[in-house]
């Protein structure tokens, strides 16, 4: 996987953060879709398409908000090779749609499940009990479920998680809410996780799995106003 880093500017939580000043990384300028805040409708979702598309850095996206969680839709269209879907994710996100025609933040897994052909597998980490019921018993055999309650038990599920994967290829979505809340400030009901637990996953499944992609959500949005705030305050 490339070490390039894109960032995704859907709600401008990145504007007020620097940790990718040093390094190689490439704006995309999002913020002025419509209809694309947690439910996106086609003709915007077909606009952020295009504009990925053109994007030069395919290694590490930065999505910023989970509301915007459905964009790894569009990054796992670009595999061309089998793949497994690992998600660190407090939420399934494979709830059915309200409406077909709309993509949505809780519900791109089991679109892209039923859509993307090289997918073979997906394998959901930290996600929450209650969660658990929208893993539907018709796609069973292509979801792995390792629950919150369940790494909590278990010291080590590092080699589960590479055994339950069929494919020499993986890519990795990150959302922050699977992270216990001393770790990360989101704004959805989140995860027991530590950080140094997640990074242990990760570490591993590199050792064993090539990783053709990652991307990461779960920033907390501020409002207009608050960005408004922050940059007045900086000012004076």
């Amino acid at each position: 996987m490339e070490g390039l880093v894109s960032i995704l500017n859907f709600d401008q939580v990145y504007q007020t953060q620097k940790f990718f000043y040093n390094i190689d990384y490439e704006w995309i300028e999002l913020s002025d879709i419509k209809n694309a805040n947690r439910y996106c409708e086609p003709q915007s979702l077909d606009i952020i398409n295009k504009r990925l598309k053109r994007r030069k850095n395919k290694g590490i996206a930065f999505i910023g908000s989970g509301n915007y969680h459905y964009v790894t839709y569009l990054f796992m269209l670009e595999i061309q090779k089998p793949f497994t879907l690992i998600l660190f994710d407090h939420h399934s996100d494979m709830i059915k749609p309200v409406c077909k025609s709309l993509i949505s933040c809780g519900s791109w897994v089991l679109e892209a499940l039923e859509d993307i052909p090289m997918l073979k597998k997906v394998i959901i980490v930290g996600v929450g009990w209650d969660y658990t019921k929208f893993v539907y018993s018709y796609i069973n055999e292509d979801v792995c479920v390792f629950s919150n309650d369940y790494i909590l038990e278990e010291e080590s599920i590092e080699e589960d998680i590479v055994f339950r994967t069929p494919t020499s290829q993986v890519y990795l979505s990150i959302d922050k809410d699977v992270l216990d809340e001393s770790e990360a400030l989101v704004n959805w009901d989140q995860g027991s996780m530590k950080l140094e637990q997640l990074i242990d996953l990760i570490q591993y499944i590199n050792k064993h799995k090539r990783i053709c992609g990652i991307d990461i959500c779960g920033e907390y949005p501020i409002t207009p106003s608050e960005s408004f705030l922050q940059k007045s305050l900086k000012a004076t």
